[in-house]
């Protein structure tokens, strides 16, 4: 029987050898690579494609959601799994917009981790607990939020929306990319997310659709 194989994105190198001791132990699975950055886990998954991603959410540079939007951009059936310590619903409501196929939190038991894995590798989506309920609870909030036509559902993340800001005021790349420290290839890849969203061809057709529908909050 082939085994699931598990790739793994952690800055904390005692964290992953955990996992990997805990996954490598089941007759099922196996790790079969790991980064500790978004930067490291995008260059070697240039070439390998394991089974199921376990993507942490916060690391220095490039984080999981970044990391995440440019992976499943070279590979759209991709199964990334987010292991964070983090409930914010700002945090599990990106990471499904974006094309995650769970979200778990790091306090969980090893049943349900192991239990997640196995569910996403034949499919299917795993959001458990906590992570239902901000989901669940996001969604309601939607439906009853007064709309023109449902433009009001369509929301940008904090780091969307601080982009698109700068990309109304005539900013390009590089120099959002310096003014946020953050690399040209996130930007293009928050770029890429933001149209997908809006369903428009260009950044310019996204501006004007953020103006007329209220969705750039002034600072």
């Amino acid at each position: 029987m082939k085994k699931i194989g598990v790739f793994l994105v952690d800055d904390h190198e005692i964290f992953r050898n955990g996992l990997k001791q805990l996954i490598n132990s089941e007759a099922d699975m196996e790790v079969t690579g790991e980064a500790s950055s978004g930067e490291d886990a995008l260059q070697q998954l240039a070439t390998a494609q394991p089974d199921v991603i376990i993507m942490d959410i916060r690391m220095p540079g490039m984080n999981g959601l970044e990391t995440s939007i440019l992976l499943l951009e070279k590979n759209p059936r991709g199964r990334i799994l987010f292991f964070s310590l983090f409930d914010e619903p700002d945090y599990v409501a990106a990471a499904l917009e974006m094309g995650a196929s769970g979200y778990i939190l790091k306090d969980t038991s090893n049943k349900i981790f192991l239990s997640a894995i196995r569910t996403i590798h034949q499919g299917k989506y795993y959001f458990i607990g906590e992570v239902s309920d901000i989901l669940v609870k996001k969604y309601l909030d939607a439906k009853q939020t007064p709309g023109n036509g449902g433009a009001q559902e369509i929301s940008l993340s904090r780091r969307e929306e601080q982009i698109m800001r700068m990309i109304s005021q005539g900013l390009n790349n590089k120099d959002i990319a310096e003014s946020l420290n953050i690399s040209i290839r996130t930007i293009e890849a928050h770029r890429m997310n933001i149209l997908r969203k809006f369903q428009v061809n260009s950044i310019e057709e996204a501006v004007e659709y953020s103006r007329v529908n209220g969705l750039l909050k002034e600072e």
